[in-house]
């Protein structure tokens, strides 16, 4: 398993061609390429901006932390612990320019961390919502946020509202299976939970830097080269938080950076 920095060019042939060839040289060919040789596993460590080798998948040293979702005034959050119960709103309008812009979307910070920090592994967001249309779609951004605001996109996660029916026994706390079997509209107004999947990611987050997450109902069409296709209904979507409704994403923190 290989996880590293997006190849450049964005083409088939940029895609870790070479590591790709050695791995069908060795299987179909029966040629000696060494691509079995060392770790089974190799990462790209984002912030270290090194490779590292590792034995399993998620690491057996996670510390699997929860970040609660709380209040959205000035200072919209993401905390150690359950917050006082509260929601925020945003009107989706797909013909609109900002939608074509990826917006609105709700940002949601952890505080600065106060060492290096190193996060790799899956990620998943419980997500507990309403809407005013029958269905939507959820956008998950995880984004790592510099003391000057700059920020350095990580990892995705993407689910339709009428597919969010859960197989528990094919799920894990940080990578939820769902069947695609269905569509379950939403009954307007109605609060449900959403498990959904965030891609894996690996980065250290320096001292000072913060944790970011944004939800949206659509793709950023006019920076994204790919991108996917939203729900074509009007909503107002409510993020619900608190003690009633714990969202809170799940995040696979590294003890020690290593």
């Amino acid at each position: 398993m290989l996880i590293g920095p997006t190849p450049r060019p964005r083409k088939p042939m940029g895609a870790y061609h070479g590591e790709a060839l050695r791995w069908y040289d060795h299987h179909l060919k029966g040629m000696d390429t060494g691509v079995m040789e060392g770790p089974p596993i190799q990462l790209w460590i984002p912030g270290l901006d090194t490779w590292r080798g590792e034995q399993e998948w998620p690491l057996t040293r996670t510390e699997w932390r929860e970040y609660f979702l709380t209040g959205l005034t000035a200072a919209e959050g993401l905390a150690a612990e359950v917050g006082t119960d509260g929601q925020a709103t945003y009107t989706y309008d797909p013909t609109s320019m900002a939608a074509y812009r990826g917006e609105p979307r709700l940002v949601y910070r952890s505080e600065p961390f106060e060492r290096e920090t190193e996060s790799t592994g899956p990620l998943a967001l419980t997500l507990w919502a309403s809407s005013t249309a029958t269905d939507t779609d959820w956008f998950i951004a995880v984004s790592d946020e510099g003391p000057s605001g700059a920020v350095r996109g990580l990892t995705n996660g993407w689910l339709r509202a009428s597919h969010r029916e859960l197989v528990p026994d094919r799920s894990e706390p940080w990578q939820p299976f769902h069947p695609h079997l269905r569509a379950d509209l939403l009954t307007p107004g109605e609060a449900y939970e959403f498990a959904i999947e965030v891609w894996p990611t690996s980065n250290v987050f320096r001292a000072g830097h913060r944790l970011r997450l944004e939800i949206a109902s659509c793709d950023d069409q006019a920076h994204l080269g790919d991108c996917h296709t939203a729900c074509a209904l009007p909503a107002v979507n409510t993020i619900l938080h608190g003690a009633a409704h714990p969202s809170r994403l799940l995040v696979p923190i590294i003890p020690n950076g290593s």
